[in-house]
């Protein structure tokens, strides 16, 4: 098993790797939403001030007012945009059948419509990764893909969806995609959704979520069948902190953290010690809060109320367990 050292507000849901620590003085609690939660301090992946983290395959609205008109071949074909799996794929609505999949869909373009102001924005499908590493050693890999939008005021420039990683260049890889399930912003809540994609940017908390092996169209490792929607909720809320179970976070850039499941396919090399356990984590939250990993006690307190967790306690149904990391606060 490998140890997780976690360097993120876990969370946005920045869908693995380093973030940049806080400045020096205060710490900064953010309400790191999903489906970016933390990272980098993004709440969700906007293009041009427009969220596209969720989209409906069958062309409604998001929240924000975007909708999909449907995906393009590189000769300015339009086909239904769908996935088979997480796999993006262009559809032939009357045949009902998938035409490119994945890595065949490298050089298209997804077409979205904005309602306000009326435009189109464009998204450049510009590479897909199917090697994706999992933080499970015994799990496969996730794939991965480089999107990219035009800018309105000037449409030959391309900028990452994530913007994370807008400085690193368009064809980076740093989205996955998750078909099915929604995850709310404020409130962390794990929705299931069938007809909605969810596009989640790496480093923050859903895609790490899918990176543990937590992901709704993969089977759990070891198992033959996906993780539940009650597990995904609890590895959300763990992540982002949200010991409360609302959807507020109690972390910031920066904090480290060990973490085990209840299947354990994710532990430490070396088990910590109680005294430094954090918390218990079901769907509803932390069940018990010992040592918060960045905020204070008083400061969970004050916005609810929950018990010392005790060895007795590892007893009660959970998924995960949390270590504060010895020094790091």
């Amino acid at each position: 098993m490998r140890m997780l050292t976690v360097v993120c507000s876990l969370g946005v849901m920045a869908i693995g790797g380093a973030c940049a620590g806080e400045e020096d003085g205060e710490p900064e609690f953010r309400d790191t939403g999903c489906p970016n939660c933390g990272g980098n301090g993004s709440n969700s992946a906007h293009a041009n001030l427009y969220p596209i983290d969720t989209l409906n395959l069958l062309g409604e609205p998001n929240e924000a007012g975007v909708r999909v008109l449907g995906v393009e071949d590189p000769l300015g074909t339009l086909y239904a945009l769908r996935t088979v799996g997480d796999e993006l794929a262009a559809w032939d609505l009357m045949a009902d059948t998938p035409l490119a999949v994945g890595d065949e869909l490298v050089g298209w373009t997804i077409k979205l419509y904005i309602a306000e102001p009326a435009e189109e924005l464009d998204i450049e499908i510009l590479k897909r990764e199917g090697e994706l590493d999992s933080y499970v050693e015994a799990a496969p890999p996730i794939s991965g893909y480089a999107l990219a939008y035009h800018h309105s005021a000037n449409y030959t420039e391309l900028y990452s969806v994530c913007p994370d990683f807008q400085d690193d260049g368009p064809d980076v890889v740093a989205t996955t995609i998750i078909r099915g399930e929604l995850y709310e912003e404020g409130s962390k809540q794990v929705t299931v959704s069938p007809d909605w994609i969810t596009i989640a940017c790496r480093g923050n908390a859903v895609f790490k979520m899918k990176q543990m092996g937590y992901g709704p169209n993969q089977n759990f490792p070891g198992q033959s069948a996906p993780a539940s929607p009650r597990q995904r909720q609890a590895t959300i809320r763990m992540i982002t902190a949200d010991y409360c179970g609302d959807g507020t976070s109690f972390t910031a850039d920066g904090t480290a953290l060990d973490w085990q499941n209840l299947a354990e396919t994710l532990a430490p090399h070396e088990p910590p010690s109680w005294s430094d356990v954090e918390a218990l984590w079901d769907e509803d939250g932390a069940l018990c809060l010992s040592n918060p990993r960045l905020a204070t006690l008083a400061d969970v307190a004050a916005h609810c109320t929950l018990p010392a967790c005790t060895a007795e306690m590892q007893a009660t149904a959970h998924e995960w367990t949390t270590w504060r990391v010895p020094g790091d606060v």
